[in-house]
């Protein structure tokens, strides 16, 4: 636990400690997301393309609490401004969803690279787009 503290401390002097919280938060949000989605196939014997939608919308809400609370601190001054930051929060998520339409398309029919490194090309684009997206047009701290 010592060594933890001691990480986190020099992490924190780096300024890094809030990303290196969104990237750990963002990869429980693949674990989730994986695990609904075959809970929906398995379990309930849904069709695999409404596994998937109710595993994104799932993960990303489990993003979406675990950026506000453990990442960016984000407070919401009563309901309505919650549920704003919630709305905005997802409509970039769907923006970022595009993002990764595209560039998979892009990668795959124009540049032709194979589905794997088109696959984490893309992801890591998207991780940083997410990220940008939440720290500075979601849960911004305002003056």
């Amino acid at each position: 636990m010592q060594l933890f503290r001691h990480l986190k401390n020099w992490l924190e002097r780096k300024r890094l400690w809030e990303f290196v919280a969104y990237l750990f938060f963002g990869q429980l949000a693949t674990v989730v997301n994986i695990i609904v989605h075959f809970l929906c196939m398995g379990v309930f014997h849904a069709h695999y393309m409404t596994a998937t939608i109710i595993s994104w919308f799932l993960a990303n809400v489990f993003a979406f609490v675990t950026n506000k609370l453990w990442v960016f601190h984000a407070k919401s001054a009563s309901r309505w401004a919650y549920w704003k930051q919630f709305l905005r929060f997802m409509f970039f998520r769907l923006f970022a969803l595009g993002i990764d339409m595209s560039s998979m398309y892009l990668l795959r029919e124009w540049v032709q690279l194979g589905n794997g490194l088109a696959k984490v090309l893309t992801q890591i684009l998207v991780g940083v787009a997410n990220y940008f997206f939440s720290k500075f047009l979601v849960f911004r701290k305002l003056p």
